[in-house]
C-alpha cells in the first residue's frame, strides 16, 4: 500500500481526493495539511511515497515548499492539485520532478489516471537492476514513435503488436518467453510472434538465451535486457 500526503486548503477538494484514495484499498493517507506550516512539519516527520500538493496556499507557494523539500533529499513523487494555470508554474513544477498536474476542478477520472502512471513508475523501478535505455524511454514515458527503432519498422511489423509484445514483458521482466509463449498470449502464430521477437532483439530491448527442450531441439528464450 502507498503512502499518501494531502497538502490542500480546500476542504471540499482534500475530503474528495482523501476519499477516493481510500476506495481504492492501494493508498493509505498519513496525513493532511491546509497550509504550509502544516505540511512542512508533517513532512519533516514522515516521508511519503506520493504527495499530493497545492500551489497556492494560505501562508505561501507549495513549490517553494517543494523546493525546500528537493534540498533536503526527500524525494517523494508529487502530484500538483491546483486551480494555477500560468506556464512559469508547470515550468517550474517540471524542474521540481512534479510528475503529473491536475488543474482544479480535479476529475476523478484524471486523478486515476495520474495515480496508475504513479503506480507504473513504482512497478517499473522495483522490476529494474540495471538501467538501459529501454527502461529510461518506458520510465521517462518518451513514446516509442520517437525512438529510432519505432521511426523505421520493416515490412511486416506494426506498432500496435509491436506495442502489446512489449508490455508483455514490462509486465514481467525477469520472465524469459519462448515464441511460442508469447504468440499464445497475443494470439499471434509463432512465427509472427518470432518477427517481432527478433525486430526487438535487433533494437537491444530484448536479450535471447538457447533453450534445449526434451528432445534436444534448441530454441531461443527472449527477455529484458538487464
Amino acid at each position: 500500500m502507498h503512502t499518501v500526503i494531502l497538502v490542500e486548503d480546500e476542504v471540499e477538494v482534500a475530503h474528495l481526493v482523501a476519499q477516493y484514495l481510500f476506495s481504492t484499498n492501494r493508498y493509505k493517507v498519513i496525513g493532511m495539511a491546509s497550509d504550509i506550516s502544516t505540511a512542512r512539519s508533517l513532512l519533516g516527520a514522515i516521508t511519503p511515497d506520493l504527495l499530493l500538493l497545492d500551489v497556492y496556499l494560505p501562508d505561501g507557494n507549495g513549490l517553494n515548499l517543494l523546493a525546500e523539500l528537493r534540498s533536503q533529499g526527500i524525494r517523494s513523487e508529487v502530484v500538483l492539485l491546483t486551480a494555477a494555470k500560468e506556464v512559469q508554474i508547470l515550468e517550474k513544477a517540471m524542474q521540481l520532478g512534479v510528475f503529473d498536474f491536475l488543474v482544479k476542478p480535479v476529475l476523478l477520472s484524471r486523478l486515476d489516471q495520474a495515480l496508475s502512471r504513479f503506480e507504473s513508475r513504482q512497478l517499473k523501478l522495483s522490476a529494474t537492476e540495471e538501467l538501459t535505455q529501454s527502461v529510461v524511454d518506458a520510465f521517462m514515458e518518451v513514446p516509442t514513435g520517437t525512438t529510432k527503432a519505432a521511426a523505421r519498422l520493416p515490412k511486416g511489423v506494426d506498432q500496435l503488436t509491436l506495442q502489446k509484445i512489449r508490455e508483455v514483458f514490462d509486465a514481467k521482466p525477469q520472465d524469459k518467453l519462448t515464441a511460442q509463449m508469447v504468440g499464445e498470449k497475443l494470439g499471434v502464430s509463432r512465427s509472427t510472434a518470432r518477427r517481432y521477437l527478433e525486430f526487438l532483439l535487433e533494437c537491444n530491448e530484448l536479450a535471447a538465451d538457447q533453450s534445449y527442450g526434451s528432445i534436444g531441439r534448441p530454441e531461443r528464450c527472449y527477455h529484458r535486457v538487464r
